[in-house]
């Protein structure tokens, strides 16, 4: 058979090559999005599981406050006006609607919603609170409704004993809207659905639509799966009708739980994007790469046979080498693409870090602390940022020229990386502003660790018959005490700053 020509051996190459990285491009994308997938389910387990705790102590505070109560002496004389008084008192420091007495004949004596000198109705101890009490120990009841002030409410218990007997039950009753704040102090995306369910699974708070959901139970499957583990995800749907990804924490104290549903449309949609645009570059690659075949086969003969053994190299994933070509067209390509790889490289890098002193730039030094700040958050731990600002620096640079101001730039870059440890981060801001994180650091070691960088800071700087005499003002910014975010960190560090240059420069200033 008559073999193909050169224009036709090219077409096919195109093709072959470019349909099989489609492919596994394709592979690629699916496999990342099932990587994203999974790292959003671990954030928002993480997620979870800290909104969790922080249920948890709200409720201890709660239980904390209670058992202050029940130690009154007030309490234990009998002196109900007294004990109401201070029952007032506690009920601003907690999230609760009011604080109860129950005797131990389980009739009402105290109610802070009703004045002790009417004639309060006199109920029992309502149903919802009996399981507690019959194990003799504090803790939080489902929802139900209060026989006091007839709102849909939940309530943390505790039983104040005499001799090991029962005399007193103190309820404080709290509200579903009471720890609503909970859910909004979270900041979770605006299409999630993220709630807070009692032990029994009927949702107490939601982010959508809580007067019309409040006190539904979630789905049969939800519950049998929250049932037998205290964290897990699952594909679901919620009770408006949204298909979801399902995230759940349950607490090991109460038995409560947090279950955040992340609409299915927001996992997918970016993926679509991304293979719709996939397929529609690969035809155009295809149809571009045929026609650049068919125009410029004959004169390109000579150097597909060179290339014929790197592509069957590529083909089977063995490691490749590029000869020398013959036609200078091809050569300069080869030599562009190595200059661009290299281009490329120094580009992130430059985009990364300060030209001058090579520290991490502000984007950079943004985008670590901000994952040591998730670390934080789930491993509650602190950090601390410093806002360094050079005094006397712009004295030198008038007086010495700019090449000496930057000669003292890198000198003070490089005593700072001397001085900080391996795990935390320096960076130039601009100018004479630089910033270091401290990682896992509390105000006192920061205080420490900045007196001691002014103190190196301010030592005498040489170069040449040059000398030079500066010092440093610092502002200190912490995790979680400042702020929660590195631009708020950075923002009151810098005011911190500003305030040490008020107070005489060469000082540090805590926010």
């Amino acid at each position: 058979m008559k073999a193909l020509g050169i224009r036709w051996h090219l077409a096919g190459l195109v093709v072959g090559c470019i349909l099989p990285m489609a492919a596994v491009s394709v592979f690629l994308i699916l496999n990342y999005y099932e990587l994203e997938r999974n790292q959003l389910t671990v954030s928002a387990t993480a997620r979870a599981r800290a909104l969790t705790v922080m249920l948890d102590q709200d409720i201890a505070r709660t239980e904390a406050a209670l058992r202050v109560l029940g130690t009154s002496h007030r309490l234990a004389t009998g002196d109900l006006s007294g004990f109401g008084d201070r029952a007032l008192e506690a009920l601003q420091n907690i999230h609760a609607e009011n604080i109860i007495v129950w005797g131990a004949d389980g009739k009402l004596l105290l109610t802070t919603s009703q004045s002790q000198f009417e004639s309060p109705v006199r109920p029992e101890i309502p149903p919802a609170l009996k399981p507690i009490l019959d194990k003799g120990e504090s803790g939080v009841s489902d929802m139900f409704v209060d026989p006091v002030t007839g709102h849909t409410v939940f309530s943390v218990v505790m039983p104040v004993k005499r001799d090991g007997e029962i005399v007193y039950t103190l309820a404080a009753s709290v509200m579903p809207l009471q720890i609503a704040q909970l859910l909004t102090e979270q900041g979770f995306p605006g299409s999630w659905r993220a709630n807070i369910v009692d032990s029994s699974g009927s949702i107490v708070v939601r982010s959508h639509d809580i007067e019309k959901f409040k006190g539904r139970k979630l789905s049969a499957a939800l519950l049998q799966s929250m049932k037998t583990a205290s964290v897990g995800s699952e594909e679901g749907s919620t009770l408006d009708g949204i298909k979801v990804l399902t995230v759940f924490s349950k607490s090991a104290a109460t038995h409560w739980g947090i279950v955040l549903g992340i609409p299915r449309d927001d996992l997918t949609a970016r993926l679509n994007r991304t293979l719709t645009w996939l397929i529609g570059s690969s035809l155009a690659a295809l149809l571009i790469g045929i026609a650049w075949a068919r125009h410029f086969g004959g004169r390109v003969a000579d150097s597909v046979k060179a290339l014929i053994k790197p592509a069957r190299a590529l083909g089977s994933g063995e490691a490749i080498k590029i000869p020398r070509l013959h036609f200078e067209e091809a050569n300069k390509l080869r030599e562009a693409l190595l200059d661009a790889a290299s281009a490329l490289a120094q580009s992130d890098y430059r985009a990364h870090h300060d030209g001058l002193t090579g520290l991490a730039n502000r984007t950079l030094f943004e985008t670590i602390v901000n994952g040591q700040l998730a670390l934080c958050r789930r491993n509650q731990t602190k950090l601390a940022i410093l806002y360094i600002d050079l005094d006397g620096f712009k004295a030198v640079n008038d007086q010495h020229g700019h090449d000496v101001g930057d000669q003292l730039l890198c000198e003070v870059a490089r005593r700072i990386r001397e001085v900080i440890r391996q795990s935390d981060i320096a960076a130039r801001l601009g100018g004479d502003e630089f910033a270091v994180a401290l990682i896992d650091a509390d105000f006192a070691s920061a205080r420490v660790f900045g007196s001691h960088l002014i103190d190196t800071l301010s030592q005498v700087y040489q170069f040449g018959e040059v000398q030079a005499l500066i010092a440093a003002s610092i502002g200190v910014a912490g995790y979680p005490d400042s702020a929660a975010d590195v631009e708020t960190l950075l923002i009151r560090a810098d005011r911190a700053m500003y305030r040490a240059k008020e107070l005489g420069k060469g000082r540090l200033v805590v926010a």
